[in-house]
This record gives C-alpha cells, sequence and structure tokens, in this order.
C-alpha cells in the first residue's frame, strides 16, 4: 500500500469490528473512574484506543491521529485519524448497548472516510469515497419523510430535557451515543439530532456516511453549518450542534428549541 492511501472500507469495518469484540470482553464487567471534565472514562477505553492506534498507524504511517483518551500524533500527510474507541462509555458503564467504536478519518477537514460500528447491535455504518453503507447495504441518497413506515421521532442528548424547549410533535429518543443518534438521522429512521457540545471525535466517523447521503452538521442556534477546524485540537463545540438534512433543518430547528 502508497504510505497515504486510504484502507478499502471492508479493512477499515474488520478494524472496527475487531476493536468492538475487545471492548465486549469488558462490557458489562468494567469499573468506571472521572476524568477531568467529569466525563466518564474506563479501562475498556484506553485498552481499545490503543488497538486502533496501531492498527491504524500500520496503514496511514504519515497520519495524524487525536483520539478521545489522549492520543495525539502529528502527521507529515494531509489525513488525520480522528478516535472514538467508545462513544457512550456512560451507556457502556451502565450496560446499555448502544455504545459505539467510531474511526474518523479526514483529509484536512472534510471527513473522506469513517466507521461507526455499534457491537451489541451487529451493526455496522461506513463511509469511503462518498458513498455509504449500512451493514453492507448501500444507503441511499436521503429523500422524503424519515421514519415513513412508523412514528416519525428525533433523537436527543441525554440533557435536551434540561437545555431546550422541544415542540416537536412526534418523539424524541435519547440513546447516549452522539455517534449512534446521528448514524441513525443518516439511516433515514431519525428526523434530526440534537447531539451537544460535541467533539470532533463524537462526529468524525459518522460526518462521512451523514455527507455521503447529503445530510449536515449545523448549529441549532444560528443553523450555520459545522466547521470541523475550530475543533480539530480536542475543543468542544461552542454550541449546541445538530445533524439532519438541509432541506427539511429550516423547519425543524424551531421545533428544537423555542429560544433557538
Amino acid at each position: 500500500m502508497r504510505a497515504m492511501e486510504l484502507p478499502a472500507r471492508a479493512e477499515l469495518e474488520s478494524i472496527a469490528v475487531d476493536a468492538g469484540n475487545l471492548a465486549l470482553r469488558h462490557f458489562r464487567h468494567v469499573a468506571s473512574e472521572r476524568k477531568a471534565d467529569r466525563t466518564l472514562v474506563t479501562a475498556a477505553d484506553r485498552e481499545v484506543e490503543a488497538f486502533l492506534v496501531a492498527a491504524l498507524r500500520s496503514r496511514l504511517p504519515e497520519a495524524g491521529i487525536l483520539g478521545e483518551e489522549g492520543t495525539v500524533h502529528d502527521g507529515r500527510g494531509s489525513y488525520r485519524i480522528v478516535l472514538d474507541p467508545i462513544d457512550g462509555t456512560a451507556a457502556f458503564v451502565a450496560g446499555l448497548p448502544t455504545w459505539c467504536i467510531c474511526i474518523g478519518i479526514l483529509h484536512g477537514d472534510e471527513p473522506v472516510a469513517g466507521v461507526v460500528h455499534v457491537p451489541c447491535a451487529g451493526e455496522t455504518y461506513s463511509a469511503v469515497g462518498g458513498e455509504a453503507w449500512w451493514n453492507g447495504a448501500r444507503l441511499p441518497v436521503l429523500t422524503g419523510d424519515a421514519a415513513s413506515a412508523g412514528d416519525p421521532f428525533i433523537v436527543a442528548h441525554a440533557k435536551a430535557h434540561l437545555r431546550h424547549r422541544i415542540r416537536y410533535p412526534g418523539k424524541v429518543r435519547s440513546l447516549g451515543s452522539s455517534a449512534y443518534h446521528a448514524a441513525l438521522v443518516a439511516r433515514g429512521v431519525a428526523e434530526v439530532a440534537i447531539l451537544g457540545h460535541v467533539h470532533l471525535w463524537d462526529v468524525a466517523a459518522i460526518g462521512a456516511v451523514l455527507q455521503a447521503v447529503g445530510g449536515c452538521f449545523v448549529y441549532l442556534d444560528t443553523g450555520a453549518p459545522v466547521d470541523f477546524a475550530p475543533l480539530a485540537d480536542g475543543r468542544r463545540a461552542p454550541g449546541y450542534v445538530v445533524a439532519g438534512r438541509a432541506d427539511t433543518l429550516p423547519r425543524l430547528l424551531p421545533e428544537l428549541d423555542a429560544r433557538a
């Protein structure tokens, strides 16, 4: 492989599945602790990140790396790997099945490849080369109304009931993972996802999938597109981030927070 050729989608998916199997060995048998920002971390988070770093550095040796659990490598090339070893650590600690493994690859500040693997659900979302996939099936470009076969719903972060005045007429669900929430939008079953003040590792992997199906990230208060560049050093997004479709977000944003 040439030094900066992207791995194939199947190879990235395989790495994510192996990482998920590693995390499953700890699932429901792990103690947690609090990081400086008061979020939870476990030995599984650190072990999975170390595995992902080793696996991906061998394939993209010149790429920079940013991981939630402290991995930072300056790269010599234009690619950057962004990792969330377990997105939804609080769900993982609680024994809930909605946590996931996230591998994102950026070219500059644009997501060009990503995998979000949900081990307990047996779901894998991926994108490479502008095409998105879910469990081996091509995801179509988003059109029409989400959840047309069932009740319309949105997904939101766990403190949405404290932070927003939601007027959405459908159902609101909170599953504990920003990446999985955005994946449900990309799959066309959730109309929108309110993600909170995310970090780059929360959105880089699923960003490639969402972009491939015609979705986007915007800020809740302004509707402005989210620029990944200011988040490159690991800082939080300055406002609440929403995942959705550009054509329906103008209608939905006022329903997500009456104060926005």
